[in-house]
């Protein structure tokens, strides 16, 4: 029986697979039978029923310090537009978020912005702050006090005081690990220029949210030059921070798509096949030590 066979039955069981035995998975191309015990593990896990919560998306700022070839979020001041959101428009959005039935607020932003551009350092001491995430505090804490909606805050690469800040105002925080390939930073890679995609930075992040017990949502990008090996990695590397501190309540395995004006706009996408293979693996790295 080959390596695989014998791992899929371990698969099947819910046992903890051990690393070896995940990445076990690189020598098997039946895919049907990984997703169907996938499909297994999934089910003895957390049984049939889906959950969801609508939510609101407020995007606070699109500036961002970090220049990342894939994104359209971000882009740079642009005349006659602020750069924050004000307090009034953050509460048009959360009412109408309110008014179509959503419970939660997802803050967006781009990260450190005031480190790269003078017009977000500028329009941050005008309305009374130093940084985007002491300006994110009280917004958060505005729309829950006057909505009732739930912030989630996706606000980027962060200090141990600055989570705890926004755990005060927040149910919930996160932050898309994407990759633990540091290679991706160097020059022609996808995150050149962008200092907050450094791997070892983000991990950080996320091991500093658990000691705070911060309810956490991470996640990979793949299709941006990854190899297989380097997806279960990443994988592995979260599993390990949720076996330590049992914070992370969501892993997203986000699939890279090709955005007209963007440096990688003609960089292939991910096969179907490449994305289910990934989330099957996901599901096969679950589980505590």
């Amino acid at each position: 029986m080959s390596k695989f066979a014998n791992v899929l039955q371990r698969s099947r069981s819910g046992a903890l697979l051990t690393p070896d035995q995940v990445f076990a998975l690189l020598d098997g191309d039946d895919l049907p039978t990984m997703m169907a015990a996938a499909a297994e593990r999934r089910d003895r896990a957390h049984g049939s029923i889906v959950s969801y919560s609508r939510k609101v998306f407020i995007p606070l700022t699109q500036l961002c310090r970090d220049s990342c070839r894939y994104c359209t979020f971000a882009h740079p001041p642009r005349d006659g537009r602020r750069a924050y959101l004000s307090a009034d428009e953050v509460l048009a959005i959360a009412k109408a978020g309110v008014e179509a039935g959503c419970r939660e607020a997802l803050f967006t932003l781009g990260d450190k912005p005031e480190l790269r551009y003078r017009a977000a350092r500028e329009e941050l001491v005008a309305l009374g702050h130093n940084t985007t995430i002491s300006y994110l505090a009280p917004m958060a804490a505005l729309v829950v006090e006057e909505t009732g909606l739930l912030p989630h805050l996706n606000a980027g690469v962060m200090t141990a005081a600055e989570l705890a800040a926004l755990r005060r105002v927040s149910v919930s925080q996160g932050l898309m690990l994407e990759t633990a390939a540091a290679r991706f930073g160097a020059r022609g890679g996808p995150h050149f220029g962008s200092p907050d995609k450094e791997p070892s930075a983000r991990l950080a992040v996320t091991r500093a949210a658990g000691a705070a017990a911060i309810p956490f949502t991470s996640g990979i990008l793949i299709g941006i030059g990854e190899t297989r090996r380097e997806r279960l990695e990443a994988l592995l590397q979260l599993r390990d921070l949720h076996a330590a501190y049992g914070h992370i309540q969501e892993i997203i395995i986000q699939n890279f798509r090709a955005k007209p004006g963007t440096r990688m706009a003609n960089h292939p996408e991910p096969t179907l096949d490449e994305h289910v293979w990934t989330i099957a693996a996901a599901r096969w790295c679950s589980g505590h030590r």
